[in-house]
């Protein structure tokens, strides 16, 4: 009972509040990259370099979910012949117009004045009986 006792009053005089803090410490000072020669040093994926998945990686993708955004892009670029042609990076161009310029709807019609507004007493609405129906 005793040694209860005391484990009991130990954890609760160890237990000090915690000083809150900024979670990205103080917004004084700015943060200092340490390692930022990793990031010069790294040479871009192929990803990064072709705008295009792997040839393995993309045909492996195709086959396990081809509805996937690395199988798709596999699935264009071979048929574009950019892997068998060792093609640099290819970056697609949409001259598609935008949905507002295509469609032309325009604003909405007013529609003041056309809907009758019926105005009703507080009394009339609560003598308005719902009965609940029959079984």
């Amino acid at each position: 009972m005793l040694a209860r006792i005391a484990c009991l009053s130990l954890v609760a005089l160890s237990a000090v509040p915690a000083l809150a803090d900024h979670p990205y410490g103080s917004l004084d000072l700015p943060r200092v990259e340490l390692f930022d020669w990793v990031e010069r040093i790294e040479p871009l994926s192929y990803r990064a370099r072709y705008n295009r998945p792997r040839y393995v990686g993309g045909k492996v993708a195709f086959y396990i979910a081809p509805s996937s955004q690395g199988a798709m892009s596999w699935h264009e670029n071979v048929h574009n012949g950019n892997y068998r042609n060792h093609a640099g990076p290819t970056i697609k161009k949409y001259y598609y117009p935008k949905p507002w310029e295509a469609l032309q709807v325009g604003p909405r019609s007013a529609t003041q004045g056309q809907y009758k507004v019926l105005e009703v007493s507080p009394a009339e609405v609560e003598s308005v009986i719902i009965e609940p129906p029959a079984n």
